[in-house]
């Protein structure tokens, strides 16, 4: 089977070969732009909730430093 293929390969003219082969090679540069586009989008993402919740733990312990000074307000008064 695979000498038959190769031997009805050969016997192509090689314009449609290219032509025959061209989708693939498409396909192929499709899903690796695809690729390193998503892993690019992702770093982005995670550099962004990183940065969220750098933000969220700030604002946590500035909540929370006001409400130990609220406390200890009330305590002295």
């Amino acid at each position: 089977m695979a000498n038959e293929f190769i031997q009805w390969l050969a016997g192509l003219e090689r314009e449609f070969v290219f032509l025959l082969v061209l989708p693939f090679v498409v396909a192929l540069i499709g899903l690796w732009s695809w690729w390193t586009d998503k892993e690019a989008i992702d770093r982005e993402y995670e550099a962004r909730a990183a940065q969220a919740a750098e933000g969220e733990r700030r604002s946590h312990e500035r909540r929370q430093g006001e409400r130990r000074a609220q406390r200890g307000s009330r305590i002295a008064a």
